[in-house]
């Protein structure tokens, strides 16, 4: 295979996947991982992908969005002592809206045994892992399918939150100011979650230590819109120092 090709594909990988690994584009193409790199770094060179460490991004989209297997990968432990802190809030016969980030998809894993619930998510990896639970009914938020974040975006996703009774609203986001509040590096994530605030009764953001003083390209909610923040251990120091008097309530994970 002549570079042109082989550098052809990575890119196509990449603007399918979001990403790319330089010891995957290995095994995949039967070359060492040296030839990769130079291909990485040529297409680099011309503004097509973006460098990353072990391998590269698309430059073509959003960067500052992961995809969501890496998304689900970071942070993973911090995620689950979250959910289960938020999994302590449920009480039966609710119906809680979940939003397509990865902690949502672990507060899903770790949803009571037993406990009826209505779950509503536009997240097509939330409704795969809750598929087998017999006492969750599920709803599907319909749209234009993301195959990166594995979920559904738009209009039509729009008007099926605003058609439904939300008792609980639990969603993350890019970062969280104490002064600016929760934003987005995805436009069409920070307009969808807005429209999910204004149409929830209750809201609990699920944010990880690495999340906290971020900002991000679009805020979607102020700090008071917002009942409860579920964070890691990891935060207590920022919120000792950044946090002392905040309009919500701030838990833990265990």
């Amino acid at each position: 295979m002549l570079p042109v090709e082989r550098q052809n594909r990575i890119l196509k990988l990449a603007r399918r996947d979001g990403t790319v690994r330089t010891i995957d584009l290995a095994k995949d193409f039967d070359v060492a991982e040296e030839t990769i790199r130079r291909d990485l770094d040529f297409l680099s060179r011309r503004g097509h992908l973006k460098r990353t460490h072990g391998g590269a991004m698309d430059n073509s989209g959003p960067l500052a969005e992961l995809p969501y297997s890496e998304r689900e990968a970071r942070q993973l432990n911090e995620k689950v002592s979250m959910a289960k802190e938020a999994a302590r809030v449920l009480c039966a016969g609710e119906t809680i809206l979940l939003d397509a980030s990865s902690t949502s998809l672990q507060l899903a894993s770790h949803l009571p045994a037993g406990l009826p619930l209505r779950v509503v998510s536009h997240s097509l990896a939330v409704m795969e892992r809750l598929a087998s639970n017999d006492s969750v009914e599920l709803i599907q938020l319909g749209g234009t399918y993301e195959p990166r974040g594995r979920r559904y975006n738009g209009l039509i996703t729009e008007l099926a939150v605003r058609a439904l009774r939300i008792d609980r609203f639990f969603f993350s986001g890019g970062g969280l100011d104490p002064v600016r509040g929760l934003s987005e590096p995805n436009s069409e994530q920070a307009r969808l979650k807005r429209v999910m605030l204004d149409h929830s009764a209750w809201k609990c953001a699920l944010i990880d230590h690495t999340k906290m003083g971020v900002q991000t390209d679009f805020f979607f909610a102020q700090p008071q819109e917002v009942d409860l923040v579920i964070t890691d251990n990891e935060s207590r120091e920022y919120a000792k120092e950044h946090l002392k008097n905040p309009p919500f309530t701030l838990k833990y994970g265990r």
